[in-house]
């Protein structure tokens, strides 16, 4: 992750390195460009040092063969320790040239130098002729020094005109590059500012408006979604999982809203047909042993059916239960139908064992039972039957309820599996509970969280058959795979 203060360093370091590159490109080529005049000043000073060491060196030197005078001499003497010290600094400073000319340029110093020492010792020895030629000698190359000086000058003035032109170009480049650069720079750090504030901007305009619709009560658009490294993407992820968890503590909460209304219905409805259920529950356990020990097996039998029946009926419906009490209820009340309806009813199972110990929501078969006796074999006037299949189709348990009744048009099916309460069968009252499949289907749904687990499948005149498909966790089935 890129923090967004980094970011602020990397652009403004990159900022400073590139204005101070320009900077530093420039001083140098300043420089440059100032030590080349330099040099050409040094070669134009130099010659003309030299030429005026020349002049100055002959002069003294006449002035004291005509005067004798020790000060003269002296002149002379500091005129020519100049020549030669500037003769010394030619190769130094002078490059770049033709090297013949400079080394003949050189000798016509040190020529001129040797004549005029030789005609200060002819002269001191009295020899006129030998001291006069020498002198004129020495007046000779002095004009040549003189004409070969204009001549490196000249080369040297050639040579500052090109420099000047070449300056005048290079300022020309450093001017259009001095613009280009300040464009380039305004433009990237209105480019890099607006990519910037923009990467800040959308994120916050993107939370804002998912706030504004959370704010209306709307939990269901999708994810903000952030591009960007930073902080952001954070801050974003951090308020996408608190509006889904928020978003999911709000269903659950419906969830358990419609879960309690559904039971207390149920309970509602229990306590509709009970007066003193307690009392009544313990009336039947004495009416059963009473029979019992009267040899009445049949009445035992029925009476702590119906007890059986009260007393699950009874249980706290909120909480799972194993499938083996759902199965014992279902046979419960098919011994009460049976004592009712005699050999018109028939009743056949077909359970695997390893489901017994399937924990599900209470009350869930005996509904079904009931509503398949009640809308299906109770208004058929022949023989009836009603299947139970329970098995272990791993990974999960499916049961199958189905009787060879009345059967229910595709309408009736629809607005059971819709949950529409509206159904006129759907509202009449039970034997036991009074639940419609409606509660049950609903219950379902909430427990396993998942609306894919009821079937049903029916025709007018050919029966009807009902199928649960219900998950199971490991834990739940592992001792009977």
């Amino acid at each position: 992750m890129i923090k967004i203060r980094t970011k602020l360093f990397i652009f403004s370091l990159a900022l400073v390195l590139l204005l101070n590159g320009v900077a530093f490109y420039l001083y140098y080529s300043s420089q440059k460009s100032m030590a080349q005049y330099n040099n050409l000043l040094q070669r134009f000073f130099l010659l003309n040092e030299v030429s005026k060491n020349t002049i100055e060196t002959y002069q003294n030197l006449q002035a004291y063969l005509n005067d004798q005078s020790p000060k003269l001499y002296e002149k002379y003497q500091d005129a020519s320790r100049k020549l030669l010290k500037n003769q010394s600094r030619l190769t130094s400073v002078i490059e770049n040239h033709n090297d013949v000319t400079l080394q003949n340029y050189r000798h016509m110093i040190t020529s001129f130098l040797d004549e005029c020492t030789m005609a200060i010792h002819a002269y001191n020895e009295g020899n006129i002729n030998l001291y006069s030629e020498h002198l004129a000698e020495a007046e000779k190359i002095s004009g040549f020094i003189k004409d070969a000086t204009l001549d490196l000058i000249d080369n040297l003035l050639t040579e500052y005109r090109d420099f000047y032109r070449a300056m005048n170009q290079k300022n020309l480049y450093f001017k259009y590059m001095s613009i280009s650069i300040f464009i380039t720079t305004l433009l990237f750090c209105v480019l890099t500012t607006l990519l910037f504030s923009k990467s800040i901007t959308r994120p916050i305009k993107r939370l804002e408006l998912a706030a504004r619709e959370i704010a209306k009560g709307n939990f269901d658009g999708q994810d903000v979604v952030v591009h960007t490294r930073d902080e952001f993407r954070f801050l974003t992820a951090t308020f996408n999982h608190m509006k889904n968890n928020t978003q999911k503590l709000i269903k659950e909460m419906k969830q358990k809203s419609e879960l309690d209304r559904l039971l207390k219905e149920m309970e509602l409805k229990s306590l509709q047909s009970q007066m003193n259920p307690h009392f009544l529950f313990n009336t039947l356990n004495t009416v059963s042993k009473m029979a019992y020990l009267e040899d009445a097996e049949k009445t035992h039998h029925l009476i702590t059916a119906t007890a059986s029946l009260l007393r699950y009926n009874l249980n706290s419906i909120d909480e799972p239960v194993q499938l083996h009490k759902e199965v014992k209820v279902i046979e419960d009340y098919f011994l009460i139908l049976r004592t009712r309806f005699g050999d018109r009813l028939e009743f056949v199972t077909d359970i695997d064992k390893r489901c017994l110990d399937f924990l599900m929501p209470s009350m869930v078969l005996q509904p079904i039972v009931e509503n398949a006796f009640i809308h299906g074999l109770e208004p058929y006037e022949k023989q009836g039957r009603i299947e139970v299949s329970i098995q272990f189709k791993k990974p999960h348990v499916c049961i199958e309820i189905s009787d060879n009744g009345a059967g229910m048009d595709q309408e009736t099916i629809k607005s059971i599996l819709k949950k529409d309460n509206s159904s006129a069968k759907q509202s009449k009252k039970g034997h036991i509970t009074g639940i419609g499949l409606n509660n049950v289907i609903r219950r379902l749904e909430l427990f396993y969280q998942t609306s894919r687990l009821i079937s049903i499948s029916s025709e007018k005149g050919s029966g009807t058959r009902v199928s649960l498909t219900l998950p199971y966790t490991k834990s739940e089935v592992a001792s009977h795979v």
